[in-house]
């Protein structure tokens, strides 16, 4: 797979220590393959930071994330100050708070919305996104991003209107498995890491099965699990960051809108 398909829909709130975390042992690392479509766009100056999620079991350092210019800042209150509010799920286990998740999105019919992603070269793009599970997501990124993500039938298609051409490759290689299908595997979908917040919480699952690469984050508020954000984590440790905005849920979507786009690119088997 070219490197321009690493990553596009790779969501999150995991924190400093989830994300420099190396890759588990058995995942491949292959520097041609992965999940989504990375859009090489002019990097931003800056590049927004996540939201602060504390796990239950990691210490609390004297810092905090100040969201409106996306920087740290020193923090001038005792590191026991800082959090007061307790975590959600706090007393259940890893298990049972992945499970939680994973019946959510099992329940989910349709969402639709809007959406802004951030590469991880820091460019950030936004659009349109239309989810039918199972198997069915449309991407319709705006201008200047020249592309349209469907995933529909068991594979992937990007359409690059600036290169006039069609890619595709199968669902079942990339995390984005577990967003599509009807029933999750529980023996397949790994959990890597659960990380707690005030009012969210980010489940990180990996896959069992060699082909598939990558790590997929899911964000979702708490303790209602609507889910807020996602992230995918390449094989090289590149993260794509999607957030979702106006999300609406249960709303009937037309079966045009997952259409294969127009041919004439390439099939990646890996």
């Amino acid at each position: 797979m070219s490197f321009a398909l690493l990553s596009a829909l790779s969501i999150v709130c995991v924190d400093a220590a989830a994300a420099a975390r190396p890759l588990p042992q058995t995942m491949p690392i292959a520097h041609e393959t992965t999940t989504l479509v990375m859009v090489q766009e002019t990097p931003v100056e800056k590049t927004p930071a996540a939201p602060v999620v504390r796990s239950s079991a990691e210490p609390v350092e004297d810092a905090a994330v100040d969201e409106s210019v996306g920087e740290t800042v020193a923090e001038t209150a005792p590191a026991d100050e800082i959090f007061t509010d307790p975590l959600v799920f706090e007393n259940e286990s890893d298990e049972a708070v992945a499970e939680k998740l994973i019946t959510y999105l099992e329940s989910v019919d349709t969402l639709s919305g809007e959406f802004t992603q951030i590469a991880p070269s820091g460019a950030i793009s936004d659009g349109k996104f239309y989810l039918d599970r199972p198997g069915k997501l449309r991407f319709e990124y705006e201008p200047p991003t020249p592309l349209l993500l469907v995933a529909s039938g068991g594979l992937v298609y990007v359409r690059d209107e600036a290169l006039e051409t069609t890619d595709s490759y199968p669902v079942g290689r990339t995390p984005l498995k577990f967003l599509l299908s009807r029933k999750i595997d529980r023996d397949d979908a790994q959990v890597v890491s659960v990380d707690r917040g005030v009012d969210n919480v980010a489940v990180t699952f990996s896959s069992s099965d060699d082909e598939t690469e990558g790590e997929l984050t899911l964000i979702a508020s708490a303790p209602d699990f609507a889910l807020r954000r996602w992230i995918v984590r390449d094989p090289q440790g590149g993260m794509t960051i999607v957030t979702l905005s106006n999300v609406r849920a249960g709303e009937r979507l037309a079966n045009s809108l997952f259409a294969a786009p127009e041919a004439g690119g390439r099939f990646l088997n890996r």
